[in-house]
């Protein structure tokens, strides 16, 4: 399995780079990575907006895991997040499942990865719900790349799931829809996390 890992997003409501604020000595962005690369046999990060300031964070990682990620750019970041999906899932191997994961979502785990794996034979994806409400990361079938790659850069994942046999992981762990988007979001984000 691969991860397309999107980290391309401007931040506009929080106002700056939300994925380079700091967390227990990291940043949001190396706890998302951490957690793909626990999971997934190669990531690929795709950024836009701030891309020099998250290659350098991500450069060590780059080095000590070269043959496992991937940074890729998206040139046209201010198309929107369907377009950096794009530019990840062309990377992807042919005949690879792969997730595709946002890296504002600090608390998505290895655990949470595997959740999905088992449900996905005889689908085309699978999505976390939690108490109805979508989330990420999303599992799709290899058969999914050619479609994402064909559909106009305006679409949505919502557009592209309509049309698919997509299953259902229902929970109530809000773990699938936590993102950090603002800075109320951010600080409760740092009080809520279990003191060392």
């Amino acid at each position: 399995m691969e991860t397309v890992l999107l980290a391309a997003g401007r931040s506009s409501r929080m106002g700056q780079a939300k994925l380079l604020l700091p967390v227990k000595g990291r940043s949001l962005v190396e706890y998302a990575l951490e957690s793909a690369l626990a999971s997934s046999d190669r990531v690929i990060v795709v950024t836009g907006w701030y891309s020099e300031e998250l290659e350098a964070v991500l450069e060590p990682y780059m080095r000590k895991w070269k043959h496992h990620i991937c940074v890729v750019h998206n040139r046209q970041a201010e198309k929107g997040q369907f377009s950096s999906t794009q530019v990840g899932v062309a990377q992807v191997g042919a005949g690879t499942p792969f997730t595709i994961a946002v890296a504002d979502s600090p608390l998505v785990t290895q655990y949470h990865y595997h959740q999905l794996e088992p449900l996905l034979h005889g689908h085309a994806a699978v999505r976390p719900y939690c108490n109805g409400i979508p989330g990420h990361p999303v599992l799709c079938a290899p058969s999914l790349r050619n479609i994402i790659l064909e559909l106009p850069v305006t679409a949505t994942m919502r557009d592209l799931l309509a049309a698919q046999d997509v299953a259902r992981l229902d929970t109530d762990d809000p773990v699938w829809i936590t993102d950090i988007d603002t800075p109320d979001a951010y600080r409760q984000f740092i009080e809520s996390l279990p003191s060392d």
